[in-house]
């Protein structure tokens, strides 16, 4: 699929989502449409989208080349739907490996705050995240797949499932039916890892099934008037376009500048 036709479909899957968000009876929470950082999460998104096309048309020919010959031809011998399936569940699984590395690391964890940084959750959050974040989360997860000899046939429905997924994640929607979250992530389910307290729990995007197996999901209920955000500096953190791009180089820097004089690090990764 090509990456701007794509681009066109995650856009529309955008819209829908944001019209969605202003039935009533749809909503989680009665969030104005026009609320503060509004312009900055649609610059963030901007920034994303681009970020994405770009990769695809550069690192598109080059992720290609990784794919093993024998393994290759065996699982292009498997009909597309079983190989479509089995990139939804690797990309998935991959994807939540890297999102608990970057709440892990305190380097990672330093830009993965950008994208705790919002203060509540609707059709515009899920595109709040840092540039390198982006390039070591989502180029990562890709990895496998082209290992594999998946083509970009599978690949591109693969991504376009998961932006949905993660669309859907981080919107202001109420998706009734307890029963999906037995195997789908719904925004009631990753709403609770937007939560400061609870921010530990529930790093899948697409299945509840990785956070069941590593005791990591979280069923319970939240409210509407929870605050959400960066644990410890909800209030804090830049919420800014040119700030919050630079924040996590400040912190590594003040961190290797307090490691190089002796001083302690930072300990509080992961909290988020």
């Amino acid at each position: 699929m090509n990456p701007l036709v794509s681009a066109g479909l995650v856009a529309a899957l955008f819209l829908t989502v944001a019209a969605m968000e202003r039935i009533p009876r749809l909503r989680f929470a009665p969030y104005r449409f026009l609320r503060r950082h509004l312009a900055t999460d649609a610059a963030w998104y901007v920034i994303a989208t681009t970020a994405n096309v770009v990769a695809a048309f550069v690192l598109l020919p080059m992720l290609s080349k990784l794919a093993l010959p024998d393994v290759g031809a065996t699982v292009r011998q498997l009909p597309w739907g079983s190989r479509f399936v089995m990139a939804v569940v690797l990309y998935d699984f991959c994807s939540f490996l890297m999102h608990v590395g970057l709440h892990r690391s305190e380097m990672l964890w330093s830009v993965h705050k950008v994208h705790h940084s919002s203060l509540q959750l609707d059709w515009l959050a899920t595109t709040r995240a840092h540039l390198m974040e982006n390039l070591v989360r989502q180029v990562a997860a890709q990895i496998p797949l082209f290992v594999l000899g998946m083509k970009a046939t599978i690949v591109a429905p693969t991504l376009m499932v998961y932006a949905a997924f993660a669309l859907l994640g981080h919107s202001n929607l109420r998706v009734r039916g307890r029963w999906l979250e037995l195997v789908f992530v719904t925004p009631r389910i990753h709403r609770i890892h937007h939560i400061p307290a609870t921010s530990q729990q529930n790093f899948g995007t697409i299945f509840t099934l990785w956070d069941r197996l590593f005791a990591r999901f979280l069923g319970a209920d939240t409210c509407p008037d929870e605050r959400l955000g960066v644990p410890g500096e909800i209030d804090a953190y830049p919420q800014r376009l040119l700030p919050a791009l630079r924040q996590p180089f400040r912190e590594i820097r003040s961190r290797r500048s307090a490691q190089g004089a002796g001083g302690v690090g930072l300990t509080s990764l992961g909290q988020g």
